[in-house]
């Protein structure tokens, strides 16, 4: 070939057309690369490059084919889409998520919709335009077939497998970290864990209890419980909070609990762990609070504002159908609909009516279940910071304005009462925006995701008691027992936990992925209320 045909061919290369062509494919590639970074960031793990690259060149294999190529993208698009602002928020898939979704009704979703930060769905967003536009632009992508590059790709994702191997000889599911994969063995891991749990716990739970407690040898005829829903005890007047959102508990007699730490950072978890007995780490959930109440004598009630689902009812809810009175405002045809604590206040007047001799009532609460604007209806009496957090202050006034209407209507029924107050778990700060914190959520690393009011009252109590030392939702069932002045075997009796003494050399409280872990090993995170 002449030197003129050399130039004349590489000139050809150069071409407006050909230049456009190659500006097109490099776009197109760049965008499948940006689109493997987003998926690999999309469900709380740390950015692997490797697995980055992984992915990108199977991707590119995979364009050769449309059809392939174009539901490979749609599938990832959605699952990371989807849990992007999930893992932004609460972080990997863990057994708590799936227990939420199982416990989770339409009208819930709706909630946990309204609560995500509109930043926190960008990521989202920007995934479905770049998986549109790569689709779209297919025919402009390298179309891979290099062996060695597949090659290359395989031995990245077989990596830690190999590498788990050399040292135990053996290699399970669990060890493959790429991301595709690992994200779908977790979901489904988290689902069976949680079915074959709670198989587990109802059949437990169908077991008679071991328990032989005394009646109780007080002279109270009914003993309440509210358990209430979401409230971190920083932002109650009654533990120092300076807008008077708990006139009730900031001026009642009683034992106020300044340090309790909730068991868990979310609610199946942490009552579950309240009102079920622990052996040894253990859940027996056959002693569980309504079997002991049962046991003492006592006729009890459960009033529900959380939800029942009949046959596939999960942990807390299952406990409360053990009651011999039980009332879910929430069930079936219900399920879509959100109700005011205010409407559990008829079935509470109900069960005080009663001719029983001695009963437990246990009220539990939406409270301050985000979304906090429609707890309140999108109503409060003053402005805090945000809006949310607003209708966060709020609701803690209608929790604690509820909580004063049941002591009166206990004390116009001439009852001998006494009543326990506290809240499942706490939330956490998020959304900074120039600086300010304008929403809460839950979380397990921070300690306030843990800080709960828990407040004891009486119709004959005379004073305010404080209780500085450190008590525990694990701890409850023993205070519980001493509450209603009832000895019972299987309860530690070691520490008076009415009393200002201190009972532990340490708090354990239960994470996200259902373990046992230090309280003190929690990021302290205290809000700001000077902003």
């Amino acid at each position: 070939m002449s030197i003129r045909s050399r130039l004349s061919a590489l000139l050809n290369k150069f071409t407006l057309a050909n230049i456009i062509k190659n500006r097109k494919s490099i776009i197109a590639i760049s965008m499948v690369l940006v689109f493997s970074i987003l998926f690999d960031s999309s469900f709380g793990y740390s950015i692997k490059p490797g697995y980055v690259i992984a992915l990108f060149v199977i991707l590119l294999w995979l364009s050769y084919n449309s059809i392939l190529f174009s539901v490979c993208v749609m599938i990832f698009t959605i699952i990371s889409a989807l849990y992007y602002p999930v893992s932004i928020m609460y972080g990997s898939p863990n057994i708590n998520i799936a227990i939420s979704l199982f416990n989770t009704n339409l009208n819930e979703s709706s909630d946990f919709l309204r609560n995500i930060p509109v930043l926190y769905i960008l990521p989202s967003i920007i995934m479905i335009i770049i998986s549109f536009l790569i689709v779209k632009n297919r025919k402009y992508l390298i179309k891979i077939n290099y062996p060695t590059l597949i090659i290359i790709s395989v031995l990245i994702i077989l990596f830690n497998p190999l590498k788990v191997y050399s040292t135990t000889h053996s290699i399970s599911a669990e060890d493959i970290r790429f991301t595709p994969f690992r994200v779908v063995y977790q979901l489904y891991k988290s689902y069976e864990t949680v079915i074959t749990s709670e198989m587990k716990i109802k059949e437990l739970s169908a077991l008679s209890s071991t328990w032989t407690p005394s009646p109780p040898s007080n002279e109270y005829d009914t003993y309440i419980i509210v358990i209430g829903e979401s409230v971190r005890r920083d932002f109650m007047n009654a533990y120092g909070f300076k807008l008077a959102n708990t006139p009730f508990m900031s001026t009642a007699n009683g034992t106020i609990f300044k340090n309790y730490i909730s068991a868990s950072g979310s609610t199946q978890i942490s009552v579950s762990g309240s009102l079920v007995n622990r052996h040894n780490s253990v859940f027996e959930h056959n002693n569980n609070i309504i079997k002991l109440a049962k046991k003492q004598g006592l006729f009890t009630y459960w009033i529900s504002n959380q939800g029942s689902f009949g046959n596939a009812d999960f942990g807390v809810s299952q406990i409360g159908k053990q009651a011999d009175s039980v009332t879910f405002l929430k069930k079936g045809e219900y399920d879509r609909q959100s109700f005011p604590d205010t409407d559990l206040l008829p079935y509470f007047k109900n069960a005080i009516a009663t001719d029983k001799n001695k009963k437990l009532i246990i009220l539990n609460l939406m409270g301050s279940h985000p979304d906090f604007c429609s707890r309140v209806n999108d109503q409060y009496d003053e402005f805090f910071i945000s809006k949310k957090l607003s209708c966060y202050v709020q609701s803690i006034k209608n929790t604690d304005r509820l909580l004063s209407e049941l002591a009166n209507i206990a004390t116009n029924n001439h009852k001998k009462w006494t009543m326990i107050y506290f809240s499942d778990h706490g939330l956490s700060a998020i959304n900074q925006d120039g600086g300010q914190v304008t929403n809460l959520q839950y979380s397990d690393h921070s300690k306030q995701n843990f800080q709960v009011p828990f407040f004891i009252t009486a119709y004959d109590a005379k004073d305010r008691k404080e209780i500085n030392n450190y008590r525990s939702g694990l701890d409850f069932l023993q205070i519980y027992a001493q509450w209603t002045g009832s000895n019972e075997p299987l309860l530690d009796k070691k520490c008076d936990f009415l009393s200002d003494v201190d009972c532990h050399e340490k708090i354990q409280v239960i994470n996200f992925e259902n373990q046992f872990v230090d309280y003190d090993t929690r990021e302290d995170l205290p809000f700001d209320f000077s902003q």
